[in-house]
């Protein structure tokens, strides 16, 4: 048995622990970008942690101008902050989008202050990035434990992941009290991408023994504490549950990565931006499914079986829990509009991610994508 595995180099987990962040945060620098939403900015947060920051030592310049699905005009005018103001590390406090746009801005500001080149993967990212800490507010992308960040271009409709172990978090704090006033629909499309995540490591080409653990891990909790959060956000223990679901998807893709199913929701948020990450997963996961299932029996049954006790079919299983929660499901009406966009989206599948579409654990083709969106828009 061989193997690599990455992970933050610390992560510090559970209630209250924001209020840590200063103390944990000593030795990465002497003023913070905070980089967050303008949500984030309105409820106090992003203030909280320039004070926690402050008491500590270490002053902070605020950038809230993240946006879903982050662009790169997004995430060069966040570097550029950095850079104006001399900042020294760079902490998102957030969602997805606000951590990914903070690891942009930490290459941005030090590569010249254009993060498309190292998104798209023309040039690659030196060990010159900020120092990057993340605090997560929802429990979906995963992204405080990866060496990721997506950022969208919408010239050229494209969504691509970057990716360098130099982008991992030096600090990911994991607060579960920070996601009791998360809304009913976000709950769900976040708790999906978990789901998808765990599913994806397991099944990915890349896959090990240890990527393996924290996706079983992930998928466990997420049939025993996703409906509980949806039902009910004020539900603590069902939200430490699902955050540290999310750390141990976000611990399995950093290293196993994922597969066809999120290169195929990539270029669809890519080409329809209004369409959440989440929602867009939904609404093509059945269908593919029921295509990755004819590989790995034993890992299929198992996430069959996590999700709902005593049944081997992870479509049927899939059906029966998904079910009870409520998705827009927006690719439909978009294809309802524009069929011809189907082979649009097929297409793309097969360009800027083309190597994450290898690591599928069933070798896709162009058709083979067609047939998923086709029956994804029934």
């Amino acid at each position: 048995m061989e193997f690599e595995f990455i992970s933050p180099e610390k992560i510090v987990f559970g209630p209250g622990k924001v209020n840590e962040s200063g103390a944990l945060c000593e030795g990465l620098g002497r003023r913070a970008l905070i980089v967050c939403d303008a949500y984030t900015l309105g409820s106090g947060l992003a203030e909280r942690v320039a004070g926690i920051l402050k008491a500590a030592g270490m002053e902070s310049t605020i950038y809230s101008g993240v946006i879903p699905n982050p662009t790169a005009e997004c995430v060069d005018e966040a570097g550029a902050v950095a850079m104006a103001n001399d900042c020294d590390f760079v902490v998102g406090v957030g969602g997805g989008s606000s951590m990914d746009t903070a690891k942009g801005a930490a290459v941005s500001a030090t590569h010249g202050g254009k993060i498309w080149p190292y998104a798209i993967g023309d040039k690659e990212i030196t060990d010159s990035v900020l120092p990057i800490v993340a605090i997560t507010t929802t429990s979906g992308t995963g992204s405080q434990c990866t060496c990721f960040a997506v950022i969208s271009n919408h010239e050229t409709k494209q969504k691509p992941g970057m990716g360098s172990p130099l982008i991992l978090p030096k600090l990911a704090i994991v607060d579960p009290e920070l996601m009791l006033s998360v809304p009913r629909q976000l709950t769900a499309n976040t708790g999906f991408d978990v789901f998808t995540h765990a599913v994806e490591a397991y099944t990915s080409t890349a896959a090990s023994a240890m990527s393996d653990m924290h996706a079983e891990k992930s998928l466990i909790l997420l049939g025993g504490f996703l409906e509980r959060c949806y039902k009910d956000g004020s539900d603590l223990e069902a939200r430490e549950a699902i955050a540290l679901a999310d750390t141990c998807a976000g611990m399995a893709i950093c290293n196993a990565v994922v597969t066809l199913p999120h290169v195929i929701a990539h270029v669809i948020s890519g080409h329809f931006e209004e369409i959440p990450h989440g929602d867009a997963l939904h609404s093509i996961y059945r269908a593919s499914l029921k295509f990755n299932s004819r590989a790995l029996p034993g890992k299929h049954r198992f996430i069959a079986n996590a999700i709902d006790p005593g049944n081997n079919d992870v479509v049927s299983a899939f059906e029966n829990y998904f079910s009870r929660f409520e998705f827009v499901n927006m690719l439909k009406n978009k294809l309802a509009e524009d069929p011809e966009a189907i082979d649009r989206l097929a297409e793309d599948t097969f360009t800027y991610m083309l190597g994450i579409t290898e690591l599928n654990p069933v070798k896709a083709t162009l058709e083979d994508a067609k047939r998923i969106l086709v029956e994804s828009s029934k």
